[in-house]
């Protein structure tokens, strides 16, 4: 349950969130915002059901037996490519330069309810690009118990969605406007503090990957 409560904190993903309020914010009733949720976690949560039960444990084995070796060369140079690429974006969030941004009038459209399950399906299916789904989904499938698969992606959904929810909850208690307000405060007020913290533990991490990776390639044995 731990593994997967943190495999849902990797996967935490904040575009649900931003669409789904969105689509409050240009006049979409709450009921159509409830189907749109409920056909996205219903869909996320059923598939990988579904998924695990039928070919979960057959998939574990087949990934454990392609998986390099935990001693393996190829875990090294994962990490030097890694620790370049968080380099790589923080250095292009440190120089550039602030952007200008753009408010755009608000419209009210409004689509059918066939039109936001469709969407909330397509949510669900961008859901199949995370690792951390096929992490939770192996596992459920090793427990060999649909039950117990289902407890997990709806924990790891609950995890990984906890932003949706948030935003969710404040659309039916009509708190949207208030959570937006909020948000704009504390960017205005805490944001370039943030932004350095996140900056400083990136390379932090970069720094930790690469000193690991010398270390195998120095000594053939991992320092982390």
């Amino acid at each position: 349950m731990l593994n997967t409560i943190g495999l849902g904190a990797l996967g935490i993903d904040p575009i649900t969130a931003v669409y789904m309020m969105s689509m409050r914010l240009r006049g979409e009733r709450k009921s159509l915002v409830t189907l749109f949720f409920l056909s996205f976690a219903g869909s996320t949560i059923l598939v990988g059901t579904v998924l695990a039960a039928s070919m979960g444990a057959a998939a574990a084995g087949f990934l454990q037996s392609i998986l390099p070796d935990d001693d393996s060369r190829f875990w090294a140079i994962a990490e030097f490519a890694v620790s370049i690429v968080i380099l790589i974006w923080v250095a292009k969030r440190v120089f550039a330069g602030p952007g200008r941004e753009k408010k755009q009038p608000r419209e009210t459209v409004r689509g059918s309810a066939l039109e936001h399950v469709v969407m909330g399906f397509v949510f669900a299916v961008t859901s199949f690009t995370d690792p951390t789904f096929y992490a939770v989904m192996l596992i459920g499938g090793e427990s060999c118990s649909v039950v117990t698969a289902a407890l997990l992606l709806t924990l790891w959904f609950v995890v990984s969605q906890c932003l949706t929810m948030v935003v969710y909850a404040a659309i039916q208690c009509n708190r949207l406007d208030a959570l937006a307000a909020r948000l704009d405060e504390w960017k205005a007020r805490n944001l370039t503090m943030f932004n350095r913290v996140l900056h400083g533990v990136l390379i932090v991490v970069a720094i930790l990957l690469t000193a690991d990776a010398t270390a195998y390639l120095s000594t053939g044995g991992y320092l982390l």
